[in-house]
This record gives C-alpha cells, structure tokens and sequence, in this order.
C-alpha cells in the first residue's frame, strides 16, 4: 500500500538506491553525459521526488529483485566481452604459432640441406686434398721436374719425341694447377655453406624461443578462455534464477494487487452495511458536525505535511496504473497514532500489504458516511468498540509492505476511498 518517506540520512539512502535500481531497468536516467551538472542534479532531485510517489507502490522485495537482475545483466556484459577478448587473444595466438611452426620448419629443413651439402664438399675437399699431396709427394721424390720422364710414363702409354714430351710437361702441370684450383673453389664453397648453416641454426634457436613464447601466450589465453567462459556460464545462470525471481515477485505484486481490488470491495461492503443498519435504527445517531477548524477529521498531522498524496500512479516496474488509497505522514517507529474522529472500530487485524491496520466508521457526516484506516502499525491500543476523537489506538510501525516507519492514512466516503486532505485541515 505504502512506504515510509521519512527525513531522516536513512530514508534518504534508501531513497535514493530504489531511485538507481528503478531508473536503470526504465531509463530514468537519461543520457548524463551530455547535461551539465546542474541539469543532472535538477533530474535527480526530480527522480527522488517522483520516487517518494513510487515507493508506495513498489514492495521492498520486487526492487530487490529488480536490482539483483539489473547488476547481474551488467556483469554478464562484461563477462561475455571478457570472453570474446580472450577468444580473440587465443586465436592470434594460435595464428602466430602456426606461422612460427612454419617457418621452422623450413628453417630445419634449409638446415638439413645445408648440413648435407656441408658433408658433400668436406669429402670432396678430402679427395682433392689427397690428389694434391700424392701430386706434391711425387714431385718431391723426383726432384722437381726431373722426375718428369716417370710422371709422364705414368701418365702415357708409349714413348714420344721431344715435342711430344714437353706437351705431356705441359698437360702434368695444368693438371696440377686445376687440381689446386678445384680444392681452392671446395673450400671456399665449404665456408660459404658453413657460414649459411651457421646463420640457419642462429635462426631456429631464435624461432625456437619464439615458439615456445607462443605456446605459453596460446596457454595463458586459452586459461583465460575458459575462465572467462566458465564465469559467463555461471552468471547465465545467476542471471535465469534472478529473472526467475523477478517473476515471482512480479506475479506477487500482481496478486496484492488484485488482493488491494478485492479488499476495497470487501470493506466497502462491510460499510454500506453498517450505514444501511444504521438507517433502518430508530436509534440512528445524528450526522457529526465538523470540528473548530471546518474540517470533520483531525488529521495525523496537517496536510501540508503530506509526504506521499493520494492518485492514481505508474507502477515503476509493472508499468501497470494503481490507486495510492490514501496518503503518508512521516512518522518514527513507536509513534503513537490517534484515532482521527469518533467512532466504532470495525477491524483491526493484519494483512500481508496493510500489515497491522485499524478501521473506524465514523457513521455519517453531512450526506455520507465516512470510515478512516490507518495502516502499517507496529502495535495495537485498541481491538474493537467505540473510541473517542483523539484517542490512542496505536502506534507507528513498518508491517505489511512497508520497508520504514511511517503512517498510511485513508478516508472511506460511503465505502469508496477519497482522498484524505479534503477532509483534514
């Protein structure tokens, strides 16, 4: 039915945090960032203002719901980007192994190939090394090229003149030189590819190194992937049991609503038949007369100091309209509360919206009759009987819907709720 707006730091707080949980799910708030300060503070005061309105028709458990869900949606945001950033991480990891692995691979495979050529030309060198020294050897025991007529012998099949025989010297000798120039060309074939295969080996320890940063970046980002995939699935779920819940405070809110319905209905029965009783009896009272200041009821405190006033409103949350059947004083906890005029109390019980609550019919006044209830009390002076006008019958409390101290005043003309400034000065 109602809740507290008292000016205490405490209901400001709690104020001001069902302002932020409702004004995220409905987009109170606005875009802030284009306003000025100014503009931003003239939109909360009015948010808290209007909130002072809404909190009457919202329980305090359905704007917890609703807040649970909203900042579970928010996480899950930032855990669903969470995990597309590690998706992303991991697979540039994984791209950036890929194309290391490959270029070791050729580079393993240009070592190998250099490593065999390397083997090749060493063994040539050996061969030519070794036709060089058995060419050196001989010539030595010949005594230079006195020793000519053996080598050519060894090189020539029958015997020449002269001419013949300094061709042969001729032939020997270039043998000898291109047997030098072909070991001169091996090794230095030799050092070009022993200094390749140096620079490939270099190259795969550092595309080695590079791998293996690879694969622990690829493990880091992977590690994060499922955490962040894990942490996602876990507030998925939170998110389904917070929608689950918001559900069935929804749904409750619906039935106290339907419950409020039924309940005025029920007690405008009760009073028509009151009034009807009382108009067959010969014993039937006066109609009341108004007190010194021109008004029949005296109020919990002066109507300027009506925190939340009667209407119709928008349930915030179920975007449904709902009567506000009366209007809100602030008021401590244990505050004593008078009944508003005489009169005969008709209830006094509790109920899960109203929590602990009173009725008074005050019979008839002028052409009505008028009923008033006071709601949420924390204990009861009276059950039952007559009680005169400024008598004690209870105190201030927070049962029922109500998540603070505070009194809930209506007034029933012939059973109907009206609004209660018009009867109070």
């Amino acid at each position: 039915m109602s809740t507290t707006v008292r000016s205490t730091p405490a209901r400001v707080r709690r104020v001001v945090a069902v302002v932020l949980a409702v004004g995220i799910l409905l987009g109170l708030c606005g875009s802030a960032v284009a306003d000025d300060p100014g503009d931003r503070k003239k939109k909360v005061d009015s948010q808290i203002s209007s909130s002072q309105r809404d909190l009457d028709a919202v329980s305090a458990d359905l704007t917890t719901a609703l807040a649970t869900l909203n900042s579970t949606n928010r996480k899950v945001g930032v855990a669903r980007t969470a995990l597309t950033t590690a998706e992303s991480d991991l697979r540039a990891a994984n791209r950036y192994n890929v194309a290391i692995g490959g270029k070791l691979r050729v580079a393993q495979a240009d070592e190998a190939k250099n490593t065999r050529a390397l083997g090749a030309n060493t063994r040539a060198q050996g061969r030519t090394k070794a036709l060089v020294g058995g060419l050196a050897r001989q010539t030595y025991m010949q005594g230079g090229m006195g020793g000519l007529e053996l080598t050519l012998q060894v090189l020539s099949s029958d015997q020449g003149d002269v001419t013949d025989d300094l061709s042969l010297a001729d032939i020997v000798l270039r043998r000898q030189s291109g047997v030098l120039h072909r070991l001169s060309g091996e090794q230095a074939v030799g050092r070009a590819t022993g200094n390749r295969l140096a620079a490939v080996r270099r190259s795969i320890i550092t595309l080695k190194g590079q791998a293996a940063a690879g694969v622990t970046r690829a493990t880091t980002a992977r590690n994060k992937a499922a955490n962040a995939k894990r942490a996602l699935e876990g507030l998925q779920r939170a998110q389904t049991a917070a929608a689950g819940n918001l559900k069935k405070k929804k749904d409750k809110e619906l039935a106290d609503l339907r419950w409020l319905k039924g309940e005025s209905s029920r007690l405008q029965k009760l009073l028509d038949a009151r009034a009807a009783a009382r108009a067959k009896s010969s014993r039937a009272a006066a109609p009341a007369r108004p007190g010194s200041d021109g008004h029949f009821l005296q109020g919990p405190r002066p109507r300027s100091q009506i925190l939340s006033p009667f209407g119709y409103r928008l349930h915030p949350i179920l975007r449904v309209w709902m009567l506000h059947a009366g209007v809100d004083f602030g008021f401590g906890c244990g505050a004593p509360v008078y009944a508003a005029a005489a009169g005969d109390v008709v209830e006094a019980g509790y109920n899960g919206v109203a929590g602990n609550n009173i009725v008074i019919d005050h019979g008839r006044v002028g052409s009505v009759n008028v009923a008033s209830q006071y709601e949420h009390l924390s204990a009861f002076a009276v059950r039952g009987g007559h009680v005169a006008k400024g008598q004690l019958i209870g105190r201030v409390g927070a049962t029922g819907r109500a998540t603070g101290c505070h009194l809930h005043f209506a007034v029933l003309s012939n059973g109907r709720y009206v609004d209660p400034a018009r009867w109070i000065g």
